[in-house]
């Protein structure tokens, strides 16, 4: 087994945190090589090499992002598994699998646990484990990223006032197995998993190895109209709200005139357009869950 860590995890905590943590693993019975990533990005490679080499299980310490990215070096490669150590801000993909965020449990998990093939989401040369957010979710997650001092939910909460605020809803066209939507466009969530931002519920029904993406959509409303979304995402009925569209399918086109920000799992990107296509890769991957 492999570690790969990301220092730069939960606004640097981790890399602070570090040395304790391991020797906690270490008393769980956990001790293996660990190697530290060193920019975004870099966890595909060190995973994707670490398979090359010959290693079975790849451990990730970190959040949605840096597993994310390791997701990446190892999709679609025989004979690996993914394990997590959620120590990240979100941890909304360990969530998904049912593995424990409890530091001691979530290492027994990775020595014991047993390997569950799920679905990834391909757009364009990137491939995503849990989380697509474009739109005000990606304008929120960009202004979170960067407050160090708080972990969880409550930092997407505090930046997303500004966001309610501030964002512009572009006009967008989604074809999804056949089916043509026009509309503006503040929230697109695509989703493998149910949560994303720590806890906001976008796409409740999403099960990561049923074969299929799910999809949310929300047009521009009003700025309390925003708050209530947010609160219905919070409560797990955003899908039922006014104006929100939910789609199920194994492939979703989007279609837009402008580039639009993005996050991965959390990671900021952009879409260049003026199509984006995004499609379910199955069983693309083993990820170690409790047993």
């Amino acid at each position: 087994m492999l570690t790969i860590v990301n220092p730069a995890a939960a606004g640097g905590r981790l890399g602070r945190e570090w040395p304790r943590l391991q020797e906690k693993l270490k008393a769980s019975g956990l001790d293996s090589e660990t190697v530290f990533t060193e920019a975004p990005g870099h966890a595909s490679e060190l995973a994707g090499r670490a398979v090359a080499d010959g290693t079975r299980r790849v451990l990730v310490a970190g959040g949605d992002g840096t597993v994310c990215e390791a997701a990446e070096g190892m999709a679609g490669i025989g004979g690996c598994e993914l394990a997590i150590l959620p120590l990240g801000t979100g941890n909304d993909g360990a969530r998904t699998l049912g593995v424990p965020t409890d530091l001691s449990r979530a290492a027994r998990v990775a020595t014991g646990g047993i390997a569950r093939p799920v679905d990834l989401i391909r757009v364009g040369d990137r491939m995503v484990l849990n989380a697509i957010g474009i739109g005000l979710t990606a304008d929120i997650n960009e202004r979170a990223a960067k407050i160090k001092l708080v972990r969880g939910i409550a930092v997407y909460l505090g930046t997303a006032a500004v966001s309610l605020f501030k964002f512009r809803a572009p006009e967008v066209r989604i074809v999804a197995d056949g089916r043509e939507i026009k509309s503006t466009m503040t929230i697109l969530a695509v989703h493998n998993g149910p949560t994303t931002g720590g806890g906001f519920a976008l796409t409740p029904d999403a099960v990561p190895d049923d074969g299929l993406l799910d999809a949310t959509l929300v047009p521009d409303v009003p700025v309390t109209g925003r708050l209530q979304r947010l609160i219905g995402a919070l409560r797990g009925n955003l899908q039922t709200m006014d104006g929100s569209i939910a789609l199920q399918a194994k492939a979703l086109e989007l279609h837009h005139d402008e580039p639009l920000a993005v996050h991965f799992d959390g990671n900021a990107g952009m879409l260049e357009g003026p199509v984006t296509r995004f499609e379910i890769v199955p069983k693309a991957l083993k990820v170690v869950v409790p047993a």
